[in-house]
């Protein structure tokens, strides 16, 4: 009897460590699981068990991230994210091919580019310019894309403003009478039209504008 008594009484502080540290990483994951957004819970909540958890340690590696390099890092998945939607609105041509098709170097090309006669896209992961296949005909610049970035005053140096007017043009405007079916076609598709060239550029300073 005297030693059963004494094996629980030495078991019985080991139990209570264990308890304690039981406790103490509850505690734990309750705090890091407050530190999750409703988008990561909402996620790990529907994953079995060991990837749920994986799912959730993610978020204390987010945690030690400086706010500077979250916000580079948020920047840097928009403009990934932009690039994709452009990709996919519109043929997107690299140098090469847009030499090939006007029958310049690459040199001429990108001189072309600078005096604002041409649309360029640059991939901001890369810096590679990309010229989307809707500004040439003929194997020429389409005369309507120069007189456009000149009226709308975009500086072709700016990579910015050049890719914010190439995602207007690849973007989709109701081009329909009032009473009429909706009829959504690309911007660009638009820019031999006299009437609709004067809404697309109404529609970019408006944008702009907002944007600023």
């Amino acid at each position: 009897m005297a030693q059963g008594t004494t094996t629980h009484e030495v078991l019985h502080p080991e139990i209570g460590r264990i308890e304690a540290a039981k406790a103490a990483l509850r505690e734990r994951f309750e705090e890091h699981l407050a530190r999750a957004s409703e988008a990561v819970v909402l996620k790990a909540v529907a994953l079995t068990d060991e990837k749920a958890f994986a799912a959730l340690a993610k978020v204390e590696v987010e945690t030690k991230r400086s706010i500077a390099t979250r916000n580079q890092e948020a920047v840097s998945r928009m403009n990934a994210r932009a690039f994709e939607r452009v990709d996919g609105r519109c043929e997107l041509l690299d140098a090469k091919a847009a030499c090939e098709i006007l029958g310049i170097t690459k040199q001429a090309l990108s001189q072309k580019t600078k005096a604002g006669n041409l649309l360029a896209y640059t991939n901001s992961g890369n810096r590679r310019k990309f010229y989307p296949s809707f500004q040439f005909a003929n194997n020429k610049p389409r005369a309507v894309v120069a007189r456009l970035i000149k009226a709308l005053e975009v500086d072709p140096a700016d990579l910015e403003a050049m890719n914010f007017l190439v995602q207007h043009l690849v973007g989709k405007m109701d081009y329909s009478d009032p009473g009429e079916p909706s009829n959504e076609v690309p911007r660009f598709e638009l820019l031999d039209d006299s009437v609709a060239l004067r809404i697309i550029t109404r529609d970019y300073v408006n944008a702009l504008t907002a944007g600023q």
